[in-house]
């Protein structure tokens, strides 16, 4: 069950543009999540420290705030090891991301089977999902 009552598994959506935020909120919510938003780092991890049961940090890489994207998935493999860690972004002309161990990256445009097949992938949906528990932030 997760923070707010739903025994949906929360994922916490990082993305500035509202339209390509409600695309991806829908994305999740057809795969059974329920949805959080932050339109920036800083609102992602006052999420983060406040909201306990997120899964998967879904993050813009050019989120705006005190950390950008790339910075803002080490900050969440470091004081939330358990969630798992998505990161979107235009496409990146030769330039392959830094992200921390066991991040997935797709450029944008990213389609929903994509996602849905990752989510697989990390035991998050489907008939089995992986035990999971936002364990309390680190430092």
């Amino acid at each position: 069950m997760s923070a707010t009552g739903s025994s949906r598994p929360l994922v916490l959506v990082v993305e500035d543009e509202p339209m390509i935020m409600l695309g991806a909120v829908q994305l999740f919510e057809a795969a059974g999540f329920e949805a959080l938003v932050a339109f920036s780092s800083d609102e992602a991890v006052a999420h983060l420290e406040s909201r306990p049961g997120i899964v998967v940090a879904f993050i813009e890489y050019d989120v705006p705030g005190a950390l950008n994207g790339p910075a803002l998935a080490e900050t969440v493999r470091n004081r939330w090891p358990t969630l798992e860690i998505i990161v979107v972004s235009r496409p990146r002309a030769g330039e392959i991301p830094d992200l921390p161990l066991g991040a997935r990256y797709f450029e944008k445009p990213y389609t929903s089977s994509e996602i849905n097949r990752a989510l697989d992938e990390l035991g998050l949906t489907g008939t089995i999902p992986r035990a999971r528990i936002n364990l309390p932030p680190r430092g």
